[in-house]
């Protein structure tokens, strides 16, 4: 677990219904971006604080974001119940990526965790050279 439900509150944020169900899902949408680096390396015994206040953070917005969501908080399941298109009289809008200007891609990263996380260096995707 990277955040407790007492740093959640803490950070200003209280909508999360189900707060463990959340945090699971945001956790995994995290690893994803910044390659599990949490999975590997210790969040307790990380000395860069600038980095564990912005992930934490990252992860409380992405807990608000997929409370937002409601029941079905799977890629899958956003992506088949948003509508492609939209009519209004003779007036018809079409969006083939539905629902996911909120996110990152197709990653169900909330653009505000992103952003959050941006200068950390939990997003670098190079190689290292030696």
């Amino acid at each position: 677990m990277y955040l407790t439900y007492d740093e959640y509150l803490e950070l200003g944020f209280d909508k999360a219904t189900d707060f463990i169900k959340l945090e699971a899902y945001a956790e995994r949408h995290l690893n994803a971006v910044t390659q599990d680096y949490y999975m590997l390396h210790s969040l307790a015994e990380d000395t860069n604080e600038y980095r564990v206040q912005k992930f934490k953070l990252a992860m409380a917005i992405q807990v608000d974001y997929l409370n937002g969501l409601g029941d079905d908080i799977s890629l899958s399941g956003l992506l088949n119940n948003s509508p492609s298109s939209v009519s209004i009289g003779r007036t018809r809008i079409e969006n083939k990526s539905a629902g996911m200007t909120a996110t990152v891609g197709r990653t169900m990263l909330s653009t505000e965790a992103y952003t959050e996380l941006i200068y950390t260096g939990l997003l670098y995707k190079g190689v290292a050279y030696q």
